[in-house]
């Protein structure tokens, strides 16, 4: 017997729908949620940074410690065609995904460029671009990987789970075809 979702002005009918929609998985679930973990959104700032060597880029996660937070977790990665991008690890402010202004914020671009151009040698810290993205995130940082009613859920991967992928894939390929039970980590109520 197919189920269905609602989106909008649209409903689709299929035998399991998988829901992932990062920043809107609660507007667009809403209740069907309750008492799932919270999801919390934030608009984050990294930039792209031009590369003074780019054939020569690391990937690389900074712990710098507790006393600079909420700017002590700081990432890096070659963003080919784009540059190197280098952001704070769930720093933003908390934001609702349709009604954010994608502009920098005054004080966490200052401590990010502070932050480059005393720990990142490598890039031109006068040739940036900013860029705007949202984080949606559990409490604990924990995914969501789950069903509820005729749906199977995925949320809660910001800032880490594209490097889950094939692993994510493959749990909500067994939730919707097998009907298996995620992780006790991963459920929406534990």
């Amino acid at each position: 017997e197919p189920g269905e979702v609602t989106v909008g002005p649209d409903t689709y009918r299929a035998r399991q729908v998988v829901v992932a929609a990062g920043a809107w998985t609660r507007p667009l679930l809403g209740e069907r949620l309750q008492p799932g973990p919270a999801l919390s959104v934030t608009q984050e700032q990294p930039l792209h940074f031009a590369a003074r060597h780019p054939d020569e880029w690391p990937g690389f996660i900074h712990h710098r410690g507790p006393d600079v937070a909420p700017f002590q977790f700081v990432y890096g990665m070659l963003t080919p065609g784009e540059g190197i991008k280098i952001g704070f690890h769930h720093a933003g402010p908390p934001c609702d995904p349709d009604e954010r202004d994608f502009a920098p914020e005054p004080g966490h671009l200052a401590a990010l460029l502070d932050y480059v151009r005393d720990w990142v040698p490598g890039v031109d810290t006068e040739d940036w671009t900013p860029i705007s993205c949202t984080y949606t995130s559990t409490p604990n940082e924990d995914f969501v990987l789950d069903t509820v009613d005729d749906l199977v859920v995925a949320a809660g991967f910001s800032g880490h789970g594209f490097k889950f992928a094939p692993l994510v894939g493959r749990l909500l390929a067994d939730l919707a075809l097998d009907g298996a039970r995620p992780p006790d980590r991963f459920a929406l109520r534990r």
